[in-house]
């Protein structure tokens, strides 16, 4: 049964993946199946390319933002993010700089970790002057996204990120309590290896200092209080949402790739760790679609599509364009997929199941297990088809998510090797989720009855009301806005488990959550996931998301007369995937 986009999932779609404003939905799924399919060898284009417009005409997947802009183009750039390297030097910073421009250009999301920067106050032997630091080359390169903008460019989508024990690391953290600074970017702090979760809850407790700690070796200078710092870390998280807090300890604990490349920091949205040069390709399954009207999903519906799912994206691979010819070479050398889900919550709803139950948890384990093992077999099929990715090594069996993997298909791994170096996420789907209509990531419904700010293709702004009382399960709705933050980390908790790259997740909080118990949940949980973003509802202005009572009637006319313009960005659900 085809799909079809509706309401404001029908405005999205034309506004901002159509190819023409008169491409159906229909048009679009062929040419993105088209594009795609000519990965294939000849004799097997058409079978893949039919199977391709089979699940994204039926609503199953829904590629990245970026596939169906591309898919059809010219020197089609169809992925949504990378990782461009920092460098400690003048010609370094040229090239980051270079890098940003020319990635963002193509509509791509960048991040960077300036931990390899020299400390401001650094002395420069070679000048006889001063380092200027870490946070000067991030400004630099914010500079450029409000410059790109300004010429009537996308805004530019950055993740910076530092390293919790770089001497930097107390400007880095308030840089953005001044609200016209680093504007275009999330900001997060890095545990590294060497100094993860579990350090820094043994320092914070006990009351130790942080050695700082420059390229992997200590500066000498003077160490810095670890309760202090954390402390300053949450209140700034409570206040504005930013830093988030990266675990790159545990991400590359996990990595498949721990003996090839390190990872150094996530996209923008922070939904995947990234090596130098690494890349998103990101594709979602609706998981929605997967549940009938008894409320019992259809695994082998759900198995068939993951197995094409797996090899669409790594089909993009291939046929895609690269910005720059160092992700051209990684991206030959790992294959990084990123699939993911969107609707989870609207998959729990017509399961009858609480979002935050030990049943909805529970179901949610079975749910990404189910789609962890179906992926990964797949990707054994492929390289037995196609060749394993050139850095594959048995190595990568010894890596700590490979562990959690089914006994046979870590048999299958020795027998065939593996096509892809990873291949889960949990992407925001912001966008995407909305031309599906359905809940985006594994967030819950932001609110029961809500009002919904979003840029049109045009810039401009617009309102609509969404009601999910209007739902056939008012009895099971429990949405953000009222959740228990707990609640928000143990889903992102179990979802990580059973995924190879991170998840995006918002942890929602009450607007009066109080910062200790705020400190004591993030410390609790952080082991056991691979990055952390919050939302305190109200700290900022012109949200996007606005909850409004059930009976409350709403002229969406007046209220689009009183909003003041708004900026949309990650941490309060509304990033563009």
């Amino acid at each position: 049964m085809s799909f079809e986009p509706e309401g404001l999932g029908k405005t999205t779609f034309e506004g901002r993946y159509a190819r023409t404003p008169d491409e159906t939905w229909s048009e679009a799924c062929e040419r993105v199946a088209n594009h795609v399919a000519a990965a294939e060898p000849d004799d097997r284009v058409a079978r893949w390319r039919d199977n391709f417009n089979e699940v994204l005409v039926e609503g199953q997947f829904m590629p990245g933002g970026r596939i169906w802009y591309g898919a059809g183009r010219p020197q089609a750039q169809l992925l949504n993010c990378f990782v461009v390297p920092a460098v400690d030097s003048r010609e370094g910073w040229g090239k980051t700089l270079s890098d940003t421009i020319v990635v963002s250009g193509t509509g791509g999301g960048v991040g960077i970790n300036a931990s390899p920067v020299r400390p401001r106050g650094s002395e420069i032997k070679g000048t006889g002057g001063y380092a200027t630091g870490s946070v000067s080359l991030m400004q630099m390169i914010d500079r450029v996204g409000d410059v790109l903008r300004g010429g009537g460019g996308r805004r530019l989508a950055l993740m910076l990120a530092l390293n919790i024990n770089h001497p930097d690391v107390n400007e880095f953290i308030n840089v953005k309590l001044n609200r016209e600074e680093l504007t275009n970017a999330n900001v997060s702090i890095v545990l590294p290896t060497g100094y993860g979760a579990s350090e820094l809850i043994r320092d914070v407790e006990k009351g130790n200092e942080i050695a700082p700690m420059h390229r992997g070796a200590p500066t000498g200078g003077q160490g810095m209080d670890a309760a202090e710092l954390w402390e300053t870390i949450v209140a700034n998280a409570w206040a504005s949402g930013e830093p988030g807090v990266l675990n790159g300890a545990l991400a590359n604990e996990q990595s498949n790739i721990w003996y090839h490349k390190p990872l150094v920091c996530t996209n923008p949205c922070g939904e995947i760790w990234l090596e130098e040069y690494g890349s998103c390709c990101l594709g979602a399954l609706v998981l929605s679609r997967f549940v009938n009207d008894s409320g019992d999903t259809d695994w082998d519906a759900l198995d068939r599509v993951i197995r094409i799912a797996v090899r669409f994206l790594d089909n993009v691979l291939t046929v895609n364009d690269y910005p720059l010819n160092e992700i051209s070479e990684d991206s030959r050398e790992v294959r990084r997929l990123g699939l993911g889900v969107m609707g989870l919550h609207t998959y729990l709803l017509k399961k009858k199941l609480k979002y935050a139950s030990t049943r909805g948890v529970n179901e949610v384990d079975s749910l990404f297990k189910f789609v962890k093992n179906t992926a990964y077999d797949e990707s054994t099929t492929l390289a037995a088809e196609k060749g394993s990715f050139p850095a594959y090594s048995p190595q990568l069996l010894d890596s700590g998510f490979a562990k959690t993997l089914k006994r046979g298909i870590r048999s299958k791994i020795r027998t065939h090797g593996l096509r892809n170096a990873a291949l889960l996420t949990v992407a925001p789907t912001g966008t995407t989720g909305m031309v599906h209509g359905v809940t985006t990531g594994i967030e819950p419904v932001m609110s029961a009855r809500y009002l919904r700010r979003y840029n049109t293709e045009e810039g401009q702004d617009a309102v609509v009301v969404e009601d999910w009382h209007t739902t056939a399960f008012p009895d099971h709705i429990e949405d953000a806005s009222n959740m228990h933050p707990e609640d928000h980390f143990k889903m992102q908790e179990v979802v990580q488990k059973h995924v190879d790259n991170a998840v995006s997740k918002t942890i929602n909080l009450p607007t009066d959550f109080p910062k200790e118990e705020l400190s004591a949940l993030w410390l609790k949980y952080l082991p056991s996931i691979k990055g952390s973003t919050f939302y305190r509802w109200g700290s900022r202005e012109n949200e996007p998301i606005q909850p409004l009572g059930t009976t409350v009637a709403v002229e969406v006319e007046a209220v689009e007369d009183d909003l003041a313009p708004f900026d949309p960005s990650c941490p309060d659900g509304s990033c563009e995937v």
